[in-house]
């Protein structure tokens, strides 16, 4: 691979650090104030992380897309065989392409329920546990890429 491709990758990883770090501190940290807070100040402290979220995220999630498109692009060649000549390599790149799409569905969904104004407490939470789940495929796929075969 060109150098370039090292530099996107970079770039990838730190995107995808930061938006794993977000996911997991609304799903760790915040869940578990949730409690102790009670219901009105988390609704406020909730709202506030997601005006937060909302003005930097989307880039974060644009450049980290970004840069797994250009990545997926330099293994096309094991996209395309993952369905005649299956390997471990491309069919692991599948799934974390796959889970990759709908965090991005779940993202999409997020702001345009918050920029309603129909974002609560429980779409919050639920939202937030399935993309920390889907984060956790997410890297599970991307390591398992470089040490399963079959």
């Amino acid at each position: 691979m060109a150098p370039t491709y090292g530099v996107v990758h970079l770039v990838h990883l730190l995107c995808g650090i930061s938006f794993i770090g977000v996911v997991f501190f609304e799903v760790i940290i915040l869940e578990g104030i949730r409690k102790p807070l009670g219901p009105e100040p988390m609704a406020a402290l909730e709202l506030a992380v997601i005006n937060r979220a909302r003005s930097i995220m989307p880039w974060v999630v644009a450049v980290l897309f970004a840069s797994g498109v250009f990545m997926a692009w330099a293994h096309r060649g094991a996209l395309l065989l993952a369905f005649t000549a299956p390997s471990a390599f491309g069919v692991l790149l599948w799934v974390k392409i796959v889970a990759a799409l709908s965090v991005a569905c779940h993202f999409v969904y997020a702001l345009k329920t918050a920029s309603d104004g129909c974002m609560n407490s429980r779409k919050f939470k639920l939202l937030h546990l399935s993309v920390a789940s889907h984060m956790a495929v997410i890297v599970v796929m991307a390591k398992a890429m470089f040490y399963v075969s079959w």
